[in-house]
């Protein structure tokens, strides 16, 4: 079993700032591992198999103000556990109600437990456990999700509903 969260994955492997490899960069850090009442929140993926990632996508591309570009990061769950994190299924804050079940929290994170999160990410990347979803794609998932009935188009923002009908429109 996986969990996925969305990353931006330049932060994550470009080194500015004089840092050395392996190093992690803080802004890696505090702009893709902003916790909340000192938890992260993920979504559980079966298996690395692409409609899976990408059902992790549709639950957080159903949340965003606008429509854009995407990158997944993917982690394996054991591993966390096995690291002393500790996991809590939560409903999953989606518009894709099929998807809320699919949450996960992982919480109580301290410093070290944040950090340990942070090397989880880098040797995902390292593995080529992420992937890129293009604003186009993006588009499409949510559309195809509006045409089979697994989200209600007024469920989303103005502007992802726009881009939606658009789509839609030009089929």
């Amino acid at each position: 079993m996986f969990l996925a969260r969305k990353i931006t994955r330049a932060k994550w492997t470009h080194k500015r700032g004089g840092l050395a490899k392996g190093e992690v960069a803080a802004d890696a850090v505090t702009a893709d591992l902003r916790t909340q009442d000192n938890t992260l929140s993920f979504w559980r993926c079966p298996t690395e198999d692409r409609d899976d990632i990408e059902k992790a996508a549709l639950a957080i591309a159903a949340t965003r103000d606008s429509v854009d570009k995407i990158e997944i990061v993917w982690l394996v769950e054991d591993e966390l556990r096995d690291d002393g994190q500790y996991l809590e299924d939560t409903k999953g804050q989606t518009p894709v109600l099929e998807l809320t079940g699919l949450h996960v929290d992982v919480c109580r994170l301290d410093y070290v437990r944040l950090g340990n999160v942070a090397d989880h990410i880098i040797r995902a990347i390292a593995k080529k456990r992420y992937r890129r979803l293009s604003k186009r794609c993006v588009t499409n998932l949510l559309a195809t999700a509006v045409k089979q009935e697994q989200v209600e188009i007024t469920c989303l923002t103005d502007k992802v509903q726009m881009a939606v009908r658009r789509l839609l429109e030009a089929e």
